[in-house]
């Protein structure tokens, strides 16, 4: 599968990006971490793509460097908003903290902001699959509804999804698994953007079903 390919194919959040627009000012707060996730993920898709076929190739991984803290900080927000971490705001700053010093460390004082910093793509999908398995687990246990019309259920089934073979592809690019083959990395690259656009849907499937924010009266 070729690069072209393969960004015509990860333009498939768009359909996650429009629904995100149209039901922006109606739906609860508490998801806004998420919509604001996606609609980064489209922008990031069209710039990297645009700086990957200049003359300087490199830019494109500043963007994704970039694009990874960011896209761990709005998810860690989301699962705050859920009240993942009982709503306890020193724990949410300390998570946050932690991710934004790792970062500093791999990408720019261990590595390069030219060269992919994948160990810590490694370690915050590790961290926000814990997160999804645990709100996972709370959503099917506790939530009385249809879990089939319950957004957190789809949201963090795609972030399992994904970040899983996201997981793979970085252990493999840092050749932490031995003795892999050229066959076994295109394949694994090919299941990782199949799971990228099943995700894209999953999430444009969660947002149809994002509750409207509550309007609250104020009392006299």
């Amino acid at each position: 599968m070729n690069d072209t390919v393969r960004f015509v194919l990860s333009l498939s959040i768009v359909f996650a990006v429009l629904i995100g627009i149209v039901r922006f000012n109606k739906v609860d707060r508490s998801y806004y971490p998420f919509l604001y996730r996606i609609f980064l993920v489209l922008i990031v898709e069209i710039t990297a793509r645009i700086l990957f076929m200049s003359d300087d190739p490199r830019r494109f991984t500043i963007v994704t460097n970039s694009f990874s803290i960011l896209d761990f900080c709005l998810f860690t927000w989301m699962f705050h908003n859920w009240r993942l971490f009982n709503g306890n705001r020193t724990v949410f700053i300390s998570f946050l903290a932690t991710g934004i010093a790792a970062w500093v460390y791999i990408t720019l004082i261990l590595g390069n902001i030219l060269t992919p910093n994948f160990i810590f793509r490694i370690l915050y999908s590790a961290l926000l699959i814990i997160f999804s398995v645990n709100t996972f687990n709370k959503a099917v246990v506790t939530d009385r509804r249809n879990i089939f019309h319950n957004p957190k259920f789809w949201i963090c089934l795609g972030i399992i999804i994904f970040y899983t073979f996201f997981l793979l592809v970085c252990l493999v690019n840092l050749n932490v698994v031995n003795s892999v083959t050229k066959p076994f990395r295109q394949n694994l690259q090919f299941i990782n953007v199949c799971s990228n656009i099943l995700v894209n849907f999953l999430y444009a499937v969660a947002i149809v079903w994002i509750p409207r924010k509550q309007n609250f009266i104020k009392p006299f």
